[in-house]
């Protein structure tokens, strides 16, 4: 084991949904770790100004704008990364969206076929993209798909996410059967499931629905995005050589509520 296990120092990285939030964070602290990092995003603004903010920083970040859901973009996203940064050594899939909070009765179709589109079918095809070059080369490398908590309990008005999340839970733990007995070294697959993220679309929710999930987090908050960063980068090194097939929730101790919380002041 090197002297610094949770160092990624010499690796190169390709972080999808990277322009904000959880995505950003991760990128951010990827690099931090010594990681040399390539940024997607669909809103190249965005996604160029995560990567300058890195490179202001002292991290090393190059801006790719794409789509993750566009699968016949894939691999010329992935010549065009590993032409200017290298060969990569690690993926982290975050990009996903949740485009709807309603009853799984009314949920618009096209809302339901644009999250299969990203998180479901976009995350399928990028991830075994990266794979398939791993593979013919003969090299290893460390997969994190961010997730949710949702994956493991579900939840009333975001059924279709929770369905999406929970597809590739069970995508990741047969792509870690499948090729953890890579032909050279093994590719580790494994997933980060965070629980409820202080975000855009969670500003928006309903403020009753909001303090039933506070309610039952054991923490009482939700979190911030940079907290599910340390449990990526923990799975993309060395520390977790023998780590494969997990899934590890971040969630504050979601369903592991106190029945002595206080009531709350929410209106």
């Amino acid at each position: 084991m090197p002297e610094n296990p949770f160092s990624l120092e010499g690796q190169i990285v390709l972080v999808s949904g990277a322009g904000r939030g959880i995505g950003f964070e991760c990128a951010k602290l990827i690099a931090t770790a010594g990681a040399t990092v390539a940024l997607t995003a669909r809103t190249t603004e965005q996604v160029e100004t995560a990567a300058e903010t890195i490179n202001a920083a002292g991290g090393r970040a190059l801006a790719y704008p794409a789509d993750a859901g566009a699968i016949e973009d894939h691999d010329d996203l992935l010549s065009r990364v590993e032409a200017e940064a290298g060969a990569l050594t690690g993926f982290v899939s975050v990009a996903g969206v949740s485009p709807s909070f309603a009853r799984a009765e009314t949920l618009a179709p096209a809302h339901f076929d644009e999250m299969v589109r990203i998180n479901q079918r976009g995350t399928f095809f990028l991830t075994t993209a990266v794979a398939r070059r791993w593979l013919e080369r003969g090299t290893g490398g460390a997969i994190v798909i961010v997730s949710s908590v949702l994956a493991h309990t579900g939840a009333a008005r975001l059924s279709a996410y929770a369905m999406t999340r929970g597809a590739v839970e069970a995508m990741a733990k047969s792509f870690a059967a499948e090729w953890a007995h890579a032909p050279a070294q093994p590719i580790r697959v494994n997933c980060v499931a965070p629980g409820w993220v202080a975000s855009d679309f969670t500003s928006k929710l309903p403020a009753w629905y909001v303090e039933r999930n506070e309610m039952h987090t054991a923490m009482r908050r939700f979190a911030q995005p940079d907290e599910t960063a340390g449990a990526v980068v923990y799975l993309l090194s060395d520390a977790a050589r023998n780590v494969t097939g997990a899934s590890l929730e971040v969630s504050g101790g979601w369903a592991k509520w106190s029945l002595d919380a206080p009531p709350s002041s929410r209106a």
